[in-house]
């Protein structure tokens, strides 16, 4: 059910099939308003990724949440890592960016399956990022997410553009009906600028903990989206090292998707690099270097990121964050005007974290590609 295959008539209905038994749990299907309601909200439920449920909400308190069922035989960690982090150890520290997980319901139907409930976020690129300060605030949140992670010895294996998400609480202050964003419906919206969210690494499905003190490295096959333009150069090798790529592709989802984004603007050519966030090439280059073992560990990202952002200026942190057409670029200014006369900050408060010192044994269990070696 998991997979991509086709599915069969009882996976298109498996959320619709369980309505009975969310409820008594404690939780219900969203729905639309209006005469068309039961009619979409029955084909959207049938058309959906089968694993997903995202328009749900919880019975107790009205908190709209997400559910997703798992399964223990595909993927036997997913479940045990995302409740690793959701833990009271690990939930209340403000560097912790894995996706909580609210609950865990057993599938009434087959043992194999759990469902987890998540609380509703959106991709974190929409809207569009208004100034190079939310790019900034962004991915300080994310780097410094992957940071958290690695530093308990998890690679997260699949931290692409379609898992890092946000909270749309404030950013949507109207709410955002999930079923409605797909059909198109307009929705008032924030800029990041007015509410500074947060951040969330997701999907956890191919996250490893691994054990430095066992002597070995922990090498594995790479299990990501096998897309040609976008994987990472190991895509191929039968074992690599995942931390390594976990910096890769977090500095490809940088390089693709906002210094290199194209314009959209059909008569505006956009080639090159966007001149705003130029300053972040080189440490995209670092990051997604051919050779695994010749990245940065994510502390130095951390470090090297800090370096770059703390040398720019305001003027600087409010221009456009991606690119757009001349109207939307002329309220972008207009706007920045009127929070300079009115003392709006470019970034949110923050703490620049100590300069990274990872001890010279460690560095070999983040980095080494060599499968021979051994981790002493």
């Amino acid at each position: 059910m998991l997979s991509d295959h086709k599915l069969d008539s009882s996976e298109k209905y498996y959320w619709l099939d369980r309505r009975e038994f969310l409820l008594r749990c404690g939780y219900r299907f969203r729905s639309l308003t209006g005469p068309k309601r039961k009619k979409y909200e029955k084909k959207r439920a049938r058309e959906q990724r089968p694993d997903m449920m995202p328009f749900a909400q919880r019975i107790l308190d009205g908190r709209d949440v997400t559910l997703k069922v798992i399964s223990s035989t595909l993927h036997p960690f997913e479940a045990d890592i995302g409740q690793l982090f959701s833990s009271l150890e690990h939930a209340g520290n403000p560097r912790n960016h894995c996706v909580p997980i609210l609950d865990v319901l057993q599938d009434p139907d087959d043992m194999d399956r759990q469902i987890i409930v998540l609380p509703q976020l959106v991709p974190f690129h929409y809207p569009a990022f208004d100034t190079v300060g939310e790019v900034v605030d962004c991915f300080r949140q994310i780097f410094e997410g992957l940071q958290y992670m690695h530093e308990n010895f998890v690679a997260h294996r699949n931290c692409g553009l379609a898992n890092i998400l946000q909270d749309p609480t404030n950013l949507f202050p109207d709410g955002l009906h999930p079923i409605a964003a797909l059909c198109g419906r307009r929705t008032r919206k924030l800029t990041r600028t007015q509410c500074w969210p947060r951040y969330y690494l997701s999907d956890l499905s191919l996250s490893r903990q691994y054990d430095p003190t066992s002597g070995k490295l922990p090498f594995e096959e790479f299990q990501g989206p096998l897309d040609m333009a976008t994987s990472p150069p190991e895509y191929d090798y039968v074992g690599c090292n995942p931390f390594p790529t976990d910096i890769y592709l977090l500095g490809d989802v940088l390089k693709r998707h906002f210094l290199f984004a194209q314009s959209t603007s059909p008569s505006r050519s956009s080639s090159g690099i966007y001149p705003p966030l130029r300053f972040l090439g080189p440490l995209v280059d670092e990051m997604t270097r051919m050779d695994p073992a010749s990245r940065p560990t994510i502390d130095q990202v951390v470090q090297r990121f800090d370096e770059l952002t703390s040398q720019l200026s305001w003027r600087h942190l409010r221009q456009p964050g991606q690119r757009c057409r001349w109207p939307a670029r002329l309220a972008q200014r207009l706007r920045q005007l009127w929070r300079i006369v009115t003392a709006v900050p470019a970034l949110p408060p923050y703490a620049p974290p100590p300069s990274a010192r990872m001890d010279a044994s460690m560095r070999a269990f983040y980095t080494q590609t060599d499968q021979e070696a051994v981790y002493r």
